[in-house]
């Protein structure tokens, strides 16, 4: 199995697992035990050594890790080296974070899911279920035609909408299937689209996009290209949709130049790749991007050559080079508290970079998109990683109310509870 593969099986199992939270699913052992250890893996990344105690109670209260499971995960984190465990005989002390960043998270743990634990039949189904459903929303029918039995297929759809990975919307008298985790806002302006032009046009759509985060819409429909790639009548369409109702999270750009302009982005994620206290990081990250473009793409004089070039100097220095056209180019920065615009004499600019951590955070995150990369650390729960550094008394304070945790079962079907009644009795006998 390559690398790519086994990464894109574990994203597929933290995104399953954080979108259950407290509900369990029997069939789905080995995606719950690789989702927590990619979500305690994300969220304990480049902190200093971290209590046990305190772990527990930040584990179990913000990130759905019950206590009954943290010890096996913790085990398996430090067989490959993401920590180190202090021990005093079989008893856990306190742990010392060694994880990676960026995919070797993924990979690492893919290593592992691939060495060592065996994913069942319908964990497979449901993770190449998502991997077609993080591409476009699908025809239900279409999801019968991926080579396993028609009862497995049931079952997995039944567990997902109980889970929240999955959902079922009819549209234009046909069954459509999408996921939360990527098509999340605006889901049924997506359906709509799929129930009218099907899963193919969209996924191509949404695939070319990614690698071109923030193209503009004029020039898309001036050209019939993104990039070199060819969009044809129907497709800028269906992005003239996306833009009118509201799909575009950005705000547009208007300059005396170059008019009003929309730019385009793949579906803002859900929650389980984007957690909520990071969608205003995510909206910075992406207005940041649709300015840059603004200068690449629709210059007033001079072009920006390099996008990624021009982003990853602002990190480093702070500040842009002075120009006529940055108050109209980055003008929604200002708005937004990311940046400001001095003055330097007559109608010059200089863009600064308001130096806070979300405001670095969204930098880092714009830097990704303009490579069409995954967005970097937009699935971590801050609130989560300062409570691993807080002592006991903090965190039982943010609880307000110290309640235990209930784990929701997900029913069974009649068929399960036969089998389940079948070996009861059985061992009655």
């Amino acid at each position: 199995m390559d690398n790519l593969k086994r990464i894109d099986i574990v994203s597929k199992c933290h995104d399953i697992q954080v979108c259950l939270g407290n509900k369990t699913i029997p069939e789905y052992d080995a995606i719950s035990e690789i989702g927590m250890m990619v979500r305690l893996a994300l969220h304990i990344r480049g902190l200093p050594q971290i209590d046990y105690t305190i772990l527990k109670l930040v584990a179990d209260y913000y990130l759905q890790i019950p206590a009954t499971s943290l010890k096996a995960i913790l085990y398996n984190l430090a067989d490959i080296n993401f920590i180190i465990i202090d021990k005093d005989g079989s008893t856990v002390k306190s742990i010392l974070p060694n994880v990676p960043y960026f995919d070797d998270v993924y990979s690492s743990v893919g290593d592992f899911a691939v060495a060592e634990r065996h994913f069942s039949e319908p964990e497979m189904v449901i993770i190449e279920i998502l991997r077609k459903l993080s591409e476009s929303p699908v025809h239900k029918s279409n999801l019968y035609n991926i080579g396993t039995d028609t009862k497995v297929i049931n079952r997995t759809l039944s567990l997902g909408n109980q889970g929240g990975f999955l959902l079922e919307r009819r549209a234009r008298g046909k069954d459509i299937v999408l996921s939360p985790s990527y098509f999340m806002d605006n889901e049924e302006l997506y359906i709509d689209l799929v129930a009218k032009s099907g899963a193919n046009q969209v996924g191509r759509l949404n695939k070319i996009l990614k690698e071109n985060q923030g193209w503009p819409l004029s020039v898309i429909e001036q050209r019939g290209e993104i990039n070199g790639t060819i969009i044809h009548n129907d497709e800028i369409n269906m992005l003239k949709r996306l833009a009118q109702d509201g799909a575009i999270k950005p705000p547009s750009i208007v300059t005396e130049h170059a008019g009003s302009n929309y730019f385009m982005f793949t579906p803002t994620p859900g929650n389980a790749r984007l957690h909520p206290g990071k969608k205003e990081i995510y909206e910075r990250a992406t207005a940041m991007v649709s300015s840059v473009r603004q200068g690449q793409l629709l210059p007033k004089r001079y072009a920006i050559r390099s996008p990624y070039y021009l982003l990853s100097s602002f990190k480093d220095k702070g500040y842009l080079k002075a120009s006529t056209e940055a108050t109209s180019q980055y003008k929604a920065l200002a708005i937004m508290r990311m940046c400001t615009l001095d003055d330097v004499g007559g109608s010059w600019r200089q863009l600064r970079l308001i130096d806070t951590p979300e405001n670095r955070e969204a930098l880092d995150i714009a830097i990704s998109l303009v490579q069409g990369a995954s967005n970097y650390g937009t699935e971590v729960d801050e609130e989560a990683r300062l409570a691993l550094q807080k002592d006991q008394e903090y965190i039982e304070s943010r609880r307000s109310v110290i309640k235990l945790r209930e784990l929701e079962p997900v029913i069974l079907n009649e068929e399960q509870k036969e089998e389940i009644e079948n070996l009861m009795l059985e061992g009655m006998v």
